[in-house]
């Protein structure tokens, strides 16, 4: 006996939502491994590469701090990936870098620090070069599904 309308409605949501948890954990997880590509700094012999996250001593990418909703999922350069694994339909992931240098390193600096230092400092736009590449990642991912 085949199943009855309502039990071929509720697969079919059961799916629909299995498919968007995975369409939405993808394109993040793409964004933040774009995010956390290392970039080796121009003081070590790198050159600038926008939308890679650039490393020097390592303080930056291991300040990363990621939250399922208010909850943080753990801290470090892998830290996504526990936000991500435990992501539900519904839930907003957060993302930070609490490096004290973190928003010089994303949107660049031009002019004197506290210390008297002059900086002509380009941004590396780690985190906004791969956030717009989000649309295009979830138009990805839901062809796979």
């Amino acid at each position: 006996m085949g199943k009855t309308f309502t039990a071929q409605l509720e697969d079919s949501v059961r799916r629909t939502k299995q498919n968007m948890r995975y369409v939405v954990a993808e394109a993040v997880q793409d964004v933040m491994e774009a995010a956390m590509t290392p970039q080796l700094g121009v003081t070590k012999g790198g050159t600038m590469v926008e939308g890679k996250i650039p490393v020097a001593e390592g303080d930056l990418i291991a300040s990363l701090r990621s939250y399922n909703g208010s909850s943080l999922s753990g801290e470090g350069e892998a830290s996504y990936t526990a936000a991500v694994a435990g992501f539900e339909l519904g839930d907003v992931m957060t993302f930070e870098w609490t490096s004290e240098y973190a928003l010089r390193m994303e949107y660049g600096f031009v002019g004197e620090d506290d210390l008297g230092r002059t900086y002509n400092q380009p941004g590396r736009h780690y985190v906004g070069a791969n956030i717009k590449k989000f649309p295009d990642l979830i138009a990805k991912h839901a062809k796979e599904v």
